[in-house]
């Protein structure tokens, strides 16, 4: 049980479209009713839904003025205001390894801490510095999607706990929605045969 007062880092993991970002927007929504000053982070290369916002893949955005962009851990921290109790940072797996050390610096100064990261990337390999998040973590919350395999005009459904990627770039990192990615069970995931770099 948290005691009041208790500063913790909370990582909110799953596959793309399982919902970490409107989890963590409905723990925003509640940090705000409750009065808690809120920064919001995101990485300055996400601009799928908008280019200064955070908004869920069903079009739910963050308040305008509690999102900032931030490249690297260095740049949250500059723009962290000295009253802000609660730090969330979206996507924390796109981040730097200083990000790690950051949010233990963070929590033990009193400060909590929300994170969402995908654990694992289109390959089904460790995504940047998500083990080490998830290891360090206070509280995990972990997600699913539903399969979106489809066989014959029938769709899997069964939880799923992978990202498929559509597209045949192998760089790890690419920017996308449903055009580029699906949620897959374990048993139909699996890597395009033809990558290209991009």
């Amino acid at each position: 049980m948290r005691v009041k007062g208790q500063s913790y880092h909370e990582v909110i993991c799953g596959p793309m479209f399982s919902g970490k970002t409107r989890e963590m927007q409905r723990l925003y929504r509640i940090f705000k009713v409750c009065n808690f000053k809120v920064q919001v982070f995101r990485r300055d290369i996400d601009t799928r839904y908008s280019a200064t916002e955070i908004v869920t893949h069903d079009g739910i955005p963050f308040d305008k003025e509690d999102v900032f962009l931030a490249k690297q851990a260095e740049d949250i921290s500059k723009q962290l205001q000295e009253d802000a109790k609660v730090i969330m940072i979206d996507e924390a797996m796109l981040y730097n390894r200083e990000l790690v050390d950051k949010i233990d610096e963070w929590v033990n100064n009193g400060r909590i801490v929300v994170t969402t990261v995908l654990p694992t990337d289109y390959r089904g390999e460790v995504f940047g510095i998500a083990s080490e998040l998830l290891a360090k973590a206070d509280f995990i919350t972990s997600l699913y999607a539903r399969c979106m395999h489809n066989e014959n005009g029938i769709f899997c459904h069964d939880p799923a706990t992978r990202t498929m990627r559509k597209v045949p770039i192998k760089e790890q990192v690419l920017i996308g929605g449903l055009e580029s990615y699906e949620p897959r069970c374990r048993k139909h995931h699996f890597i395009l045969k033809k990558e290209k770099s991009n």
